[in-house]
């Protein structure tokens, strides 16, 4: 997987199986170092969380980019909480605690979470886990 010539890509996000946390998240591997047969590709997951609920967060040591695409809620950052909406990039330096709440909404808050490698996102290795690979269609079993 060097840096050979590859064909262009395009991803339909409905058609990729989601990895669910519950009822709470659901996180869509859309792309990936699998998918475009490149390593060192940028990784992009869809994530949902839904209306009426929080995630638990974490921290990472590596630097992670959210795209709010649609909903509003709260992003908890160490120590201080922002507000987040559509068309909002938060950057979440390595090392910062960071939680989304979409509790006080009654609409789903949809994200695109942007990873420099596959390897800093926990939602990655569940996906190994369970699925033995990080990307399925929604007509896979």
């Amino acid at each position: 997987m060097g840096n050979k010539k590859l064909p262009p890509l395009s991803v339909e996000v409905a058609k990729v199986k989601p990895l669910l946390f519950g009822d709470a998240y659901e996180s869509r591997m859309i792309l990936d170092h699998v998918i475009t047969g490149r390593d060192n590709v940028i990784q992009i997951n869809h994530g949902t969380v839904k209306a009426g609920f929080a995630l638990d967060g974490a921290t990472h040591e590596e630097d992670e980019i959210y795209y709010i695409l649609s909903g509003h809620g709260k992003l908890r950052l160490d120590d201080q909480i922002i507000d987040v909406t559509a068309n909002q990039v938060v950057f979440i330096p390595g090392g910062v605690f960071h939680a989304l709440d979409n509790r006080e909404s009654d609409e789903d808050l949809c994200i695109l979470t942007f990873w420099r490698d596959w390897r800093f996102n926990d939602a990655y290795e569940e996906r190994l886990r369970q699925w033995g690979k990080s990307f399925k269609t929604v007509d896979e079993p």
